[in-house]
């Protein structure tokens, strides 16, 4: 929970909606939310490798990076949920 909670903040700073979970039954998950267009969201999850590191995960098991380097996770994100304007 502690990754995730360090993830809400960095993500929290750039203006995302988060709301951390922890359903019954299944890994705790950060729900992110880009509050221009609310359809652009993500589950985010943390979880150790078979080498004990944390690493961050999306949703569909795409790994987005370490959980030691929360300032890159939280712009890999971002550029995930990005809208782009025309």
């Amino acid at each position: 929970m502690d990754h995730l909670e360090r993830l809400a903040a960095q993500l929290e700073a750039h203006s995302f909606q988060v709301r951390l979970t922890a359903p019954a039954g299944l890994y705790p998950r950060l729900r992110v939310i880009n509050p221009m267009a609310p359809a652009m969201a993500e589950d985010v999850l943390a979880s150790n490798a078979n080498d004990g590191e944390w690493w961050y995960w999306l949703s569909w098991a795409g790994r987005i990076g370490h959980a030691s380097d929360v300032v890159t996770a939280a712009e890999r994100i971002a550029s995930v949920l990005h809208v782009i304007r025309r």
